[in-house]
């Protein structure tokens, strides 16, 4: 009698010591392209009450997504680690024509909230800014 307590009570203290250590492996635990991927919902909209917003989803790390030129945009992004506010203006020879398009981004990027909103003068400048990012 003396001995199933003496197990019972030692297979007790296994159990709960072997379920205390798994605790914080399984809190931190997600799958490894969630951990290290990124989505970014991306509007292109303008002031043209005609012209309706348009949206994609962009994903990278792998890339994807609804985004005509993913691989592009993704290494447009790994340059500048995600952070949409480091985009430069390129070199383009633009119009000064004033039609203003406002393009954002939200989401994550390895983990990081993403929120971005910049409106460009026109559309020649926003892309000679963002590269294939918003080129959808």
């Amino acid at each position: 009698m003396v001995d199933t307590r003496l197990t019972g009570r030692i297979f007790l203290t296994a159990a709960a010591l072997t379920g205390a250590a798994l605790v914080p492996a399984l809190a931190n635990a997600e799958p490894a392209a969630e951990a290290n991927g990124s989505t970014l919902h991306l509007t292109v909209s303008t002031q043209n009450r005609d012209e309706a917003p348009r949206t994609v989803v962009l994903n990278c790390h792998p890339s994807g997504g609804s985004h005509p030129h993913a691989d592009a945009a993704c290494q447009t992004l790994d340059a500048v680690n995600g952070d949409l506010n480091l985009l430069s203006e390129g070199q383009a020879m633009c119009t000064l024509q004033y039609q203003p398009v406002t393009y954002t981004a939200s989401g994550t990027w390895q983990g990081r909230p993403v929120s971005f909103e910049k409106t460009y003068s026109n559309e020649c400048v926003a892309e000679a800014s963002t590269g294939k990012v918003f080129a959808f």
